[in-house]
């Protein structure tokens, strides 16, 4: 099994992952073979199958590490969601999808439903940390926070993914303007989260 933390192991996953992106900009997910990869990597493929099962892995990997390093220091620390808050997350979301979309050529339908699905769930995770992380987690059911987190990364995504197929990405100031009040009002995240899921009907 290969150790994670050698750092020949990592400087290999680092030249896999840069020979990747290279490919995904100029050929297109679908088009990019196993081989391709070893090749640009300089490395054989045996070596690039001890690291990642095939390039979906290989993908997913590059897609939670490139959001994750994306995200502000402000959200990561978060313990309510305000305002402020929702404006970063929405930027930040807004921020990935045209990196990717655009820069990496995200044209293969099946690849992009697996970046659609990967982003809303970090998202989904980093809502649920803030609420997690707040001193509500202590009265609110977390089934319900769950619920409520993902019906915001979901409108959140859904807005951003929007804003770059009717081109309005040199907008993102506006995108902010009209899904921050959906957001915090819409969902009633406006409202201290224990109002707001004690609300809610519990489960039997």
């Amino acid at each position: 099994m290969v150790n994670q933390e050698d750092p020949r192991v990592l400087r290999t996953r680092q030249l896999i992952r840069e020979a990747f992106r290279e490919l995904l900009q100029n050929k297109g997910f679908d088009a990019i073979t196993i081989k391709d990869i070893a090749q640009r990597a300089t490395i054989n493929r045996a070596t690039l199958y001890a690291h990642y099962e095939d390039k979906y892995a290989l993908m997913e990997e590059i897609t939670e590490q490139a959001f994750r390093e994306m995200i502000p220091e402000q959200v990561v620390n978060a313990r309510e969601f305000t305002d402020e808050i929702c404006s970063q997350l929405v930027l930040l979301t807004h921020r990935y999808i045209v990196y990717f979309y655009q820069i990496c050529r995200m044209d293969s339908q099946s690849i992009a439903k697996l970046v659609d699905e990967k982003v809303k769930k970090m998202l989904q995770q980093i809502i649920e940390g803030i609420f997690v992380q707040g001193d509500n987690h202590h009265i609110a059911d977390r089934h319900h926070i769950k619920i409520i987190s993902a019906m915001t990364g979901a409108a959140i995504y859904g807005a951003a993914h929007y804003w770059l197929i009717v081109g309005e990405n040199n907008r993102a100031d506006l995108l902010v303007d009209i899904v921050r009040p959906y957001v915090m009002n819409g969902l009633g995240l406006n409202r201290n989260c224990d109002e707001y899921l004690n609300d809610s009907p519990t489960a039997p």
